[in-house]
């Protein structure tokens, strides 16, 4: 995978937080960063600049963030992909910074509803958590489905309703 960032010099702010990660596992019981097993790549960070950036493919996800400031729901940047040859996956930033991914596919992350599994918003309402749910189920048992098992959301989420 190559990551294509254009716009950084010329962005109107500049990102509270930036990082990648490489996915391969999902922490129910964190949210935001914490939540994600993987490794962060390094090469990403608020003061990178507009330029290509090599990505390893060794995990089953890639996901990408971009903090903004308030309103962060507004300026929020979040891009999680999947290895896919061919693909490109690419998100743009109100600051006029976008970020582009080829070799890969764009995943779409499914809002959990408020209170869900009585968890506190700051889960319910975090797109890592979201997304870690998603990908990879929630059992607070310490036991986890395999990757992509939807089986433990509740019906209104699962992919074969959308």
């Amino acid at each position: 995978m190559l990551l294509e960032v254009r716009g950084m010099e010329k962005a109107s702010q500049k990102f509270v937080q930036l990082w990648g990660m490489h996915v391969n596992g999902f922490r129910p019981e964190k949210h935001c960063i914490y939540c994600l097993k993987g490794r962060k790549e390094q090469q990403i960070n608020r003061d990178m600049v507009s330029e290509d950036y090599p990505l390893k493919t060794d995990a089953p996800y890639f996901y990408l963030f971009a903090m903004g400031r308030t309103p962060r729901r507004d300026t929020n940047v979040h891009l999680a992909v999947e290895p896919y040859p061919g693909a490109v996956a690419s998100v743009g930033s109100l600051y006029g910074v976008t970020f582009t991914i080829r070799d890969a596919r764009a995943l779409r992350i499914d809002r959990l509803p408020k209170a869900w599994r009585g968890l506190d918003d700051s889960y319910t309402a975090c797109r890592n958590f979201q997304f870690g749910v998603q990908m990879f189920g929630y059992n607070t048992d310490g036991s986890y489905p395999l990757p992509g098992d939807h089986s433990l959301l509740p019906e209104t989420l699962s992919p074969c309703n959308s």
